[in-house]
């Protein structure tokens, strides 16, 4: 088992943070929140600016280094410095005329926390949760092919949830004007089979940009057509959670 040792300070957003990053126009600073990979307190090694995640037929790898199938163990994630998270957001947000950092995002060590957060931040009673699945095989450092892509979110109200370590999360909420849409992606290693990824596109300013979500994140949204409160099947949730957790471990 990996063990992640990540001072508080690798969450203060910024360039150091980032590394090459610092070469990019800080104009846009809140394009340095999307491409955070909070598993790792390391930039997404799928980061892409060049359309490369949503065209079918394009080749792309995972790096091991951004433990997309792998969850620490509780005490094991990067350690979150939540005060310090919270006032460089405040900085972006007053400088872009956003709205209350604790409004939109937060740290919480059980899926009933998160969802807690998502029903207040979405302002409904009920909500529904898509949670990334486990592949069918082993995709780290392969050379994948993207063979078709599905839309699942596009520029909507919802609210994305990190899994850092084992059912810890760090959660944010993205408003429809942020721009982001997000794809069910089929892609298949050489001599492999089919399986199925989650890739986020931010379609903001000049840098657009798209990365792979990690296993288990997971995203919550207002259900158009819901009957079902998030309440009633929590519990069939934590089953599959379980079993996903034994795979991945």
């Amino acid at each position: 088992m990996f063990k992640f040792f990540a001072a508080a300070s690798l969450f203060l957003f910024g360039t150091a943070f980032f590394g090459s990053a610092s070469a990019k126009d800080d104009s846009s600073i809140g394009l340095r929140y999307y491409w955070n990979n909070y598993r790792t307190g390391e930039q997404y090694s799928t980061w892409s600016e060049d359309g490369l995640l949503r065209k079918v037929g394009s080749k792309f790898i995972i790096s091991p280094a951004d433990s997309y199938d792998f969850v620490p163990a509780k005490g094991y994630g990067p350690a979150l410095d939540v005060q310090s998270m919270r006032a460089e957001r405040k900085e972006a947000e007053d400088a872009n005329g956003e709205g209350n950092s604790e409004e939109l995002f937060g740290v919480f060590h059980s899926f009933e926390e998160a969802t807690k957060f998502a029903k207040s931040a979405l302002q409904a009673k009920m909500i529904s949760k898509d949670q990334v699945p486990m592949p069918n095989e082993s995709l780290i450092a392969k050379e994948l092919t993207v063979d078709t892509i599905e839309a699942l979110y596009m520029y909507e109200d919802m609210v994305v949830c990190h899994e850092f370590e084992l059912q810890s999360y760090m959660c944010h909420k993205v408003d429809k004007e942020r721009r982001v849409n997000i794809n069910k992606v089929t892609v298949s290693a050489t001599h492999g089979k089919p399986s199925t990824l989650y890739v986020a596109c931010h379609d903001f300013g000049e840098q657009p940009g798209c990365h792979v979500f990690n296993v288990n994140d997971i995203i919550m949204s207002v259900p158009k057509d819901a009957e079902t409160s998030m309440d009633d099947f929590e519990g069939e949730f934590d089953v599959k959670h379980n079993l996903r957790k034994a795979k991945i471990n």
